[in-house]
């Protein structure tokens, strides 16, 4: 499943990542294409973003507003750390505005799974509208 915003022709967009402590939350900014190639990188923001979270006992906010292509293996690593959340007791909620994204997490029904959020300041009162 790949979901994106317009068409960008053959010129890929790098990822970047950056999270930063609240008193509040643990955020996780994204920007740019998740897809095979950069979930990795991804993958190390989640990894000490909820290490953080744990030690703070805040939620992780995911705010994907950036994110112009998202495909399959960024619906799994939301996933598995939805589960990681769950089992340690941090919440993980996702930020969410485009469209095309909100249809395919519908479509794959993990809308039902999990926290999804218009905005960022939503996401960090945990208020979904």
């Amino acid at each position: 499943m790949l979901t994106g915003g317009e068409d960008q022709g053959d010129q890929a967009v790098p990822l970047r990542t950056a999270y930063d402590r609240r008193d509040d939350a643990v955020v996780v900014h994204v920007s740019g294409e998740v897809d095979s190639a950069t979930a990795p990188e991804l993958r190390v923001q989640l990894i000490a973003a909820f290490a953080d979270a744990a030690a703070g006992e805040v939620p992780v906010v995911v705010d994907l507003t950036g994110v112009r292509f998202f495909a399959s293996i960024g619906l799994s690593l939301l996933v598995e750390y939805h589960q990681l959340g769950i089992r340690q007791g941090t919440p993980l909620r996702v930020v969410t505005p485009a469209r095309s994204m909100v249809r395919a997490l519908r479509a794959t029904t993990l809308d039902q799974l999990l926290e999804l959020y218009a905005e960022l300041p939503e996401a960090l009162a945990g208020n979904s509208s």
